[in-house]
């Protein structure tokens, strides 16, 4: 088994991923290089500032104001309560993030004494740096398409690097992009045959398996290997979206004590893979059933927002997540043709929102001259896109 990271420095963000054989397994996602102190999404490990709002004693916690929209919730250990008062100024850690309308989960680090603004405590940490250590293991090797960002990786002893200077994208090299579309949809195709339907909500995620005209031998046998199957898969999606919390897999029934052994081993052995999984096992009605901690926020719950379309029922796509892809593919389109010149049309509310991203303008002007330009067009949908040549 092989392991790979690969990273893309765009103007608009950070991309990275882990592979595993040169399949996706992860993505990691993050500031553009020089945004690092604008970046406003609470992330594990990452130190705040701030205010406390409100004590809670049924809670036995205090909300923080961390600068984010939503506060913080701070747990009160009995040894810190004539510290953590009203009013107060502290600096803390994020445990976990906020996600849909609850703040991050914190943990108390010093009292601040001095009145601050609330917000992220320096020094900020290079987003190619935290895309390693969030997604490396020392056996990795890496593929990044930033030569002075590979050069920061092995000053920090990332030994296995490797600049990639290629015209082709170094995402799109491993079909990375096509990955996270297919990522936000419901219905997922296992390799070889039957479908995974992925519902994420609140309390759970529930993913059920249908074997979709997949054929075998026998009944038996067919069951057998759609489990298989759909077990491998089942386990990378969960990994490759990020989910976490409770997850529910209904895999069709195996009757025989032979082949139900046969499947547990593989079960075990992809579940390896998630590496922090607990409380894994099978109920008596035969679902599968484990939990993963919530150390970040899922794709859909970062990159979409509630309403009534696509691309899941009841979400769509945030405005900043469809002005950084089309940014994205512009830039993909620079690379691969260095000849041509891009237009980027888009909609009212995208171009309003894209002209607003001042830095993003210049770092695509310093990287591609006049090869593109941004443009509203009437006819497109608020928030659609289209790239053209010139």
């Amino acid at each position: 088994m092989t392991t790979r990271v690969v990273i893309e420095c765009g103007a608009a963000d950070t991309r990275a991923a882990f592979l595993i054989d040169d399949i996706a397994w992860k993505f990691w996602f993050g500031p553009a290089l020089g945004d690092e102190k604008i970046d406003r999404t609470p992330h594990k490990g990452q130190r705040y500032t701030g205010k406390v709002r409100a004590i809670d004693k049924a809670l036995n916690a205090a909300f923080i104001d961390i600068g984010d929209e939503r506060d913080g919730y701070l747990p009160i250990n009995a040894s810190r309560e004539r510290e953590i008062v009203n009013g107060a100024w502290v600096e803390v850690e994020v445990k976990s993030p906020a996600r849909q309308h609850k703040g991050a989960t914190l943990k108390f680090v010093d009292v601040v004494n001095s009145a601050r603004t609330p917000g992220r405590v320096e020094s900020f940490t290079d987003p190619v740096l935290e895309a390693a250590v969030a997604l490396g293991e020392s056996e990795s090797s890496i593929l990044i398409d930033d030569g002075g960002a590979a050069r920061r990786l092995k000053d920090s002893g990332y030994l296995n690097v490797t600049h990639h200077s290629d015209l082709q994208p170094v995402l799109e090299q491993f079909g990375l992009s096509t990955e996270l579309s297919s990522a936000f949809e419901r219905n997922v195709r296992v390799p070889g045959g039957g479908i995974l339907t992925i519902d994420e909500a609140q309390a759970l995620t529930a993913i059920d398996v249908d074997t979709a005209g997949l054929t075998a031998a026998s009944p038996a046998r067919l069951r057998e290997k759609i489990c298989t199957a759909s077990a491998r898969e089942a386990i990378r999606q969960v990994s490759l979206r990020g989910i976490g919390g409770h997850v529910v897999i209904d895999f069709p029934s195996l009757s025989g004590e032979t082949q139900r052994n046969r499947f547990n081993a593989s079960l075990r052995k992809e579940m390896e893979k998630l590496g922090n999984a607990s409380a894994a096992s099978f109920s008596k009605s035969g679902l599968y059933s484990f939990t993963l901690p919530r150390e970040t926020l899922s794709l859909l719950e970062r990159f979409t927002e509630p309403t009534l379309t696509a691309p899941a029922s009841g979400r769509r796509f945030t405005l900043e997540a469809i002005a950084k892809d089309a940014i994205h593919q512009l830039e993909a389109r620079l690379k691969m043709y260095p000849a041509i010149r891009v237009n980027l049309d888009m909609g009212f509310a995208l171009h309003e929102y894209t002209e607003s991203q001042t830095t993003w303008n210049e770092r695509l002007q310093e990287r591609y001259g006049a090869r593109f330009r941004f443009s509203r067009r009437d006819n497109l949908e608020e928030r659609s896109f289209d790239l053209s040549e010139q």
